[in-house]
């Protein structure tokens, strides 16, 4: 568990993150969990950064999925306005997360028990700038060591 007071500690632990992931080159799926304004835009960033990610990252809100060129490939989901699961398999989620990058899904719960993330983040506003980050790693017990999170 994190205690983040800024935005710009949100955006420096996804750099941490994104250059722990970037050190294996493979494929890694990551949910973002939390409600609007907590971060998980803000914490995608940090992860661009640490990918060494060319462009500028929004949310894709109103585009489902942004992709950013970068050391390794960051695919970015907002699952925002999906409703209904039927909807990820028209979207091509599924053929969509087999490629090899970094896929970062906000709305994580969204696709509960259909995909398996590697790592989970939850976040929690407490205050205007501060949040409680809970980080859960399936397949990447290592990188939590190397961020230093128990």
């Amino acid at each position: 568990m994190l205690f983040l007071k800024s935005e710009d500690e949100t955006i420096a632990l996804g750099r941490k993150l994104g250059e722990e992931l970037l050190k294996s080159a493979s494929n890694y799926l990551i949910g973002l969990i939390g409600p609007l304004g907590a971060g998980k835009t803000t914490l995608t960033k940090g992860i661009a950064e640490g990918l060494k990610a060319r462009d500028f990252v929004e949310s894709p809100t109103f585009v489902f999925l942004n992709i950013y060129n970068g050391d390794l490939p960051l695919y970015h989901y907002d699952l925002y306005r999906v409703n209904d699961p039927k909807d990820l398999d028209e979207l091509g989620i599924f053929e969509m997360v087999s490629r090899t990058g970094v896929h970062v899904i906000e709305w994580g719960d969204k696709v509960e028990g259909l995909l398996d993330f590697d790592m989970e983040i939850n976040f929690e506003i407490l205050e205007s700038s501060e949040r409680k980050i809970t980080i859960k790693a399936f397949n990447l017990e290592s990188v939590l060591n190397e961020l230093s999170i128990p």
